[in-house]
């Protein structure tokens, strides 16, 4: 007898497995084929009624019930039996069912806790004529310094708006406490012209007034030279009653005379010169990498006003330089870890600056915030809306979650403020703009364009139409820096009746006295619109923000209203027969502006063509030349470094040098 038995696979074993398969598929068959028969023999023998009665009445035919219920219990014992005859017959092989799909739940999101639980301020602000109470009264307020409120009564402000009183003791309080306690960062989201620039000036003043080395210790981050300018005059007023310097960074002045007043080097040693600093990000980064001395070590405050546009732009990362510059071994500004040590942890508090986020249109996404590593923030808002928003946030489509967190926030206006469209035709657009401002009369108005090119054309158009009536201005990237501060200027002295202009003015700057707001080309955002329509209605006084559309802007800016919960239904009806009326008028408007388009493109290329002819003059080798031919290439550079005017350009095309020609030829 073998100790182990070997059971080897051969052929016969193999034929009859197969056998065994092909008698098995056969039972199978057979059974679905008794179970279709007994099915079908089943129905046959359910009784069918054939008598015909009478038609009973409409009442009759409602109220009879329709018992199904025997044959619903006869096809379900035949399924029960046929499952038991298809057991047995397989003799044990069990059928698998179909597979049980049950729907996964969405997910709810829970929001941070400063996020979901805000400050909630109102809006509303009372007008000059009205009553002002005693608890707003500058005098009776105890956290304002005396210099504080002389400056203010200069600056004719005679109370403080909602969120300057919830925000300003808040600021004060919470650098009240000693180290090791830091102070929460803050996030404000209020309105245009709420008062927001006044909520950070007042505190950052007033802490500072006492310092004794004079450092950079507030820095003051905004997205536009203009709004820069606007927020260095309100710093200049506040700080002349004190010891302190405010200093503004932008390219309307050059880096070199920036750097003067920057830092003064004394015995082989830099020493600030400014304690507040304004700048914008592009300028910030420009000084940190070719200003010796500069120094923000110090830095106590960061303000970031518009800090939902500065975070959604990259401005040259400015903010990986500015935490690379303050701590270059750590990570002081953006985060890091707690020490235990107590020396070490008042050392942590008296060098991470405190971080204060400002704008009509605060970005409320998590994921967006998270790159200023905020310490415990606290959020003042002006609505509830702005938080419920998130409540059905698991419930909205995927395809409208592009930009999340911030397509379903709901931004409020000022109560002082009304909105209004105006349907209109695409080509009669720059006809019906002249008419609504001819008929209603509006001497300060603003109107928005989505291109530097479009403001430019529509400038021109309605000087024409306007004449010596009305003086309109342009406000775009075509300017240069002096152009645009100029233009600004007339018009807030009142020689410009109105500014065409592009998104680049609609952010936080505060003209006076602007009465119509005009959308000429409906905003492709919610908040570009929200923007827009901040310049009126600013500081309680009523304002008016109109926007024209065709059919079919119509249709897509509504949707864009809707998003965010907003919505318009007042319609400001255009003027009747403007085409028939103004029809000389406009068509020589638009004869002019073609004629302009048609030399503008010229000059352009008579440009191009004078900077390569500079660039070859540049290069030409002088050596062979006689002493003329070295007078005139001499004369020549010197025609082509100066800034060259349109009719020379014009008269250069038509009468081009001979030397250039000649130059050409050997070639």
């Amino acid at each position: 007898m073998e100790l182990f038995a070997i059971n080897r696979f051969t052929l016969k074993q193999e034929n009859e497995e197969k056998k065994e398969n092909e008698i098995l598929e056969k039972l199978q068959r057979k059974v679905k084929k008794a179970k279709r028969r007994r099915v079908e023999e089943n129905e046959k023998k359910l009784p069918i009624e054939s008598t015909v009665d009478e038609p009973s009445p409409i009442n009759d035919l409602t109220e009879e019930k329709i018992d199904f219920s025997p044959s619903l219990e006869i096809a379900a014992e035949n399924e029960k039996n046929g499952d038991l005859l298809q057991s047995d017959e397989l003799n044990g092989f069990e059928i698998l069912g179909q597979n049980n799909v049950t729907k996964v739940g969405k997910n709810s999101i829970v929001l941070p806790g400063w996020l979901a639980r805000p400050e909630v301020v109102p809006i509303a602000i009372a007008t000059a004529h009205q009553s002002i109470d005693r608890e707003g009264d500058l005098s009776t307020i105890p956290y304002l310094t005396p210099y504080v409120r002389k400056a203010l009564k200069e600056l004719n402000i005679n109370r403080l708006f909602p969120i300057q009183k919830a925000v300003i003791p808040w600021i004060l309080d919470a650098h009240s406490k000693p180290p090791p306690f830091r102070p929460r960062d803050l996030c404000v989201s209020m309105p245009t012209g709420s008062g927001k620039t006044l909520s950070f000036a007042i505190p950052i003043v007033q802490l500072l007034a006492n310092r004794v080395q004079r450092k950079i210790r507030a820095l003051v981050i905004l997205p536009v030279a203009e709004l820069a300018v606007q927020v260095f005059r309100v710093f200049k007023k506040l700080c002349e009653q004190t010891d302190l310097s405010a200093c503004l960074l932008s390219k309307q002045t050059p880096l070199h005379v920036e750097q003067t007043k920057l830092i003064d080097l004394y015995k082989g040693e830099y020493y600030s010169k400014v304690d507040i600093l304004i700048t914008t990000p592009g300028r910030l980064v420009e000084h940190l990498h070719s200003t010796k001395g500069f120094c923000l070590k110090s830095l106590q405050f960061l303000i970031i006003d518009e800090a939902d546009r500065i975070m959604s732009d990259v401005f040259q990362n400015w903010l990986h330089h500015l935490n690379a510059q303050i701590r270059v071994t750590s990570t002081h500004l953006l985060a890091r870890t707690a020490p235990l040590c107590y020396s070490e942890l008042e050392l942590t508090h008296s060098k991470t600056p405190h971080k204060l986020l400002f704008s009509a249109t605060l970005s409320k996404d998590p994921e967006k915030l998270q790159y200023l590593e905020l310490f415990q923030p606290k959020l003042f808002t002006s609505s509830a809306d702005n938080v419920n928003a998130f409540e059905n946030f698991a419930d909205v489509s995927s395809k409208l979650e592009t930009d999340v967190g911030e397509q379903f926030s709901r931004y409020t206006v000022p109560a002082e403020l009304t909105e209004k469209y105006c349907l209109t035709e695409c080509r009669l657009k720059p006809l019906t703009l002249f008419a609504l401002i001819m008929e209603h009369k509006w001497s300060r108005f603003l109107c928005f364009t989505n291109s530097a090119q479009s403001s430019g054309r529509l400038s021109f158009v309605l000087n024409k139409l306007f004449g010596n009536r009305v003086k309109v201005g342009e406000l775009s990237a075509s300017l240069n820096a002096k152009e645009r501060s100029k233009m600004l200027s007339s018009f807030i002295r009142g020689k410009i009746n109105g500014l065409v202009c592009t998104d680049a003015l609609a952010r936080g700057i505060d003209i006076p006295q602007v009465d119509i707001v005009i959308s000429y080309d409906p905003p492709r955002h919610i908040k570009t619109y929200i923007h827009r329509i901040g310049r009126t209605a600013r500081a309680g006084r009523p304002g008016t923000a109109i926007t024209l559309l065709n059919q079919k802007e119509w249709s897509d800016f509504n949707q864009i209203l809707k998003e965010s919960g907003k919505g318009i239904t007042d319609e400001l009806l255009a003027p009747i027969n403007i085409e028939t009326t103004h029809a000389n008028e406009y068509s020589a408007a638009l004869t002019a502006l073609r004629a302009k388009i048609t030399t503008n493109s010229r000059l352009r290329i008579l440009q191009k063509e004078r900077m390569k002819e500079k660039a070859l003059l540049a290069t030409t080798d002088t050596a062979g030349m006689t002493l003329m031919e070295k007078l005139q290439v001499q004369a020549t550079v010197q025609v082509h470094n100066k800034a060259p005017s349109k009719s020379s350009l014009l008269s250069e095309k038509k009468n081009p040098s001979k030397m250039f020609k000649r130059r050409k030829q050997k070639e």
